[in-house]
């Protein structure tokens, strides 16, 4: 049956999947499948890919735009390290802002991304220091960590990932996220996962939910023109046995 939520996810640029989890009285908990746990909704689902032999992170762009801000930049500096990655693209792009790079700088960097380049920025990120910064007029500190703001990031998924999509499309994703970074920061799927090599990125919605505008928007930008794998993951909740 063709559903008004699935014909509103393939306007938009989605596939279309249903899938059954157990919820529990708190229809904002749901049962692990793996491990039985209570789980957000997001993450129940990321636990069924992960027994299908998927591997990635649920945290909607999160883990693709650490990895677009770990390959643009050789070596991240004091101030690079804690800044979002929109916030970066967004004053490369102004000269008045008296970045020591540009926006083709940074997109020229992550073309020529290395793993090892990728792995020492991650770890530089995650690590709570403290960072210390020496200035003219003294010196600050920080020990903020990008786990702050993505828990449960590991290095291996930006490895994996600059792996399985390559270069050239991340090349592609960032160029087009680099000419509206605030715009393009959003309406990333929930799922970024992959498997013998395909990559998909899986937007999870609950019973009651819908697509955002936003979602809708970053669908258009990035996966019609790029030919990516949106899906909508559409949640039927099966309520537990009683016992």
């Amino acid at each position: 049956m063709n559903t008004a939520r699935q014909r509103s996810a393939e306007k938009a640029g989605f596939r279309y999947e249903q899938l059954t989890l157990v919820c529990s009285p708190d229809p904002k908990q749901w049962v692990c499948p793996r491990e039985g746990q209570l789980l957000s909704v997001e993450r129940a689902a990321m636990s069924h890919f992960t027994q299908q032999g998927w591997r990635g992170f649920s945290g909607e762009g999160g883990l693709l735009l650490t990895l677009i801000k770990a390959m643009s930049f050789q070596s991240l500096g004091y101030d690079e390290r804690t800044r979002y990655t929109e916030a970066l693209y967004t004053l490369a792009a102004e000269r008045s802002y008296g970045r020591p790079y540009t926006v083709a700088d940074l997109l020229g960097s992550l073309s020529r991304a290395t793993q090892q380049q990728v792995a020492a920025n991650f770890d530089h990120m995650a690590s709570r220091g403290p960072h210390v910064e020496q200035t003219s007029w003294g010196h600050s500190s920080n020990t903020s960590s990008v786990l702050d703001v993505f828990p449960g990031l590991e290095r291996w998924m930006l490895l994996e990932l600059l792996t399985v999509a390559g270069p050239d499309l991340l090349l592609r994703i960032a160029t087009i996220f680099a000419s509206n970074p605030y715009e393009y920061r959003r309406g990333w799927p929930d799922i970024t996962m992959w498997k013998d090599g395909r990559l998909r990125f899986v937007e999870v919605k609950a019973p009651g939910d819908s697509l955002a505008k936003s979602q809708k928007l970053t669908a258009q930008a990035f996966a019609v023109p790029l030919a990516l794998d949106f899906t909508l993951l559409d949640i039927a909740a099966e309520m537990p046995n009683a016992s």
